[in-house]
């Protein structure tokens, strides 16, 4: 029986393929009917992805960076299509946690070679993330960035930005209510992780597994250049989450009831709390090489 996939490609994003390029590799798939579709404005890729989904697609491919790949996976959520991605944009974390092939013939190839597991989203509002969610510093950085400084610059955009609010940005009395639970703290930068890997770089929410029906909490109850400093440090070690100052553990929710603090999910700027964070267990379905091993799935199982 054949199966069918759609390719939405963000022609905005950095180094995708060309459609000419993506055509050639879909033709050699034996066993699927793959189509492509172009962005043109935010928002169309989770559009195009839902549609795809209503119709019975069996996966839709996204091609663009971390925000493609996060509008797709809107699009998907709690349905029975998969997500694949080939690599584009900026960073494309997901691509580098699953271990997709850089070569966008042999990450297509994975449609055909490789396999489905079921993993879980975050929740942020109404907002569904694939990642992690950040509040406070991070999402400072990014609500700063352009979207021409980012095309322009790629990750220096976001250092430049970030070392500017490291001098700036100031922890803050935050209300936080995880699991349930009442808890006041300092607030510097809270990092909520699905996965482990943040902007291609470090391993924050180093303990996260993808299909354990949980989110890492990672909070930096203070801040500043010489702590963001240390904090590198320690986490190259992965031992940060014993810091005095972090406070690192696993939550299914968390509120943050404290009006005023800048939230991002996936790396795209949300808007500001107060706010209500939770996990969506099972809610997405993900195409990964054949026999991928890795520690970020820890109870998923190819079907």
């Amino acid at each position: 029986m054949t199966k069918r996939a759609l390719v939405i490609v963000n022609p905005a994003a950095r180094g995708v393929p060309t459609s000419d390029r993506l055509r050639a590799a879909a033709g050699s798939l034996a066993g699927w009917e793959v189509s492509i579709e172009l962005t043109g404005a935010a928002g169309d890729a989770t559009a195009l992805a839902r549609a795809a989904a209503r119709r019975g697609c069996d996966a839709v491919v996204a091609c663009g960076g971390d925000g493609t790949v996060h509008e797709v996976a809107n699009g998907l959520a709690r349905s029975e299509s998969a997500l694949a991605v080939v690599r584009g944009g900026t960073a494309n974390v997901w691509a580098k946690e699953a271990r997709l092939p850089r070569d966008p013939a042999k990450a297509l190839r994975v449609l055909a070679d490789g396999e489905a597991r079921t993993i879980d989203l975050g929740r942020a509002g109404e907002r569904y993330f694939l990642l992690m969610a950040g509040i406070g510093f991070d999402a400072a950085v990014i609500r700063a960035v352009s979207p021409a400084w980012k095309r322009r610059l790629g990750a220096a955009s976001y250092i430049a930005h970030g070392l500017r609010q490291a001098f700036t940005y100031h922890a803050r009395p935050a209300d936080l209510v995880v699991d349930g639970e009442p808890v006041a703290s300092e607030l510097y930068w809270l990092l909520l992780g699905n996965t482990r890997n943040y902007g291609g770089l470090v391993n924050l929410t180093h303990l996260a597994r993808a299909d354990d029906g949980a989110l890492d909490l990672c909070l930096l109850r203070r801040g500043g250049l010489p702590r963001l400093a240390w904090l590198a440090a320690w986490v190259l070690l992965r031992r940060h989450q014993r810091r005095a100052h972090v406070l690192y553990r696993g939550v299914a929710s968390l509120e943050v009831r404290t009006p005023g603090l800048p939230v991002q999910v996936d790396g795209e700027y949300l808007g500001e709390t107060p706010m209500r964070f939770e996990v969506a267990p099972g809610a997405l379905r993900v195409r990964v090489p054949r026999g991928l091993r890795s520690e970020l799935f820890g109870a998923a199982q190819a079907w």
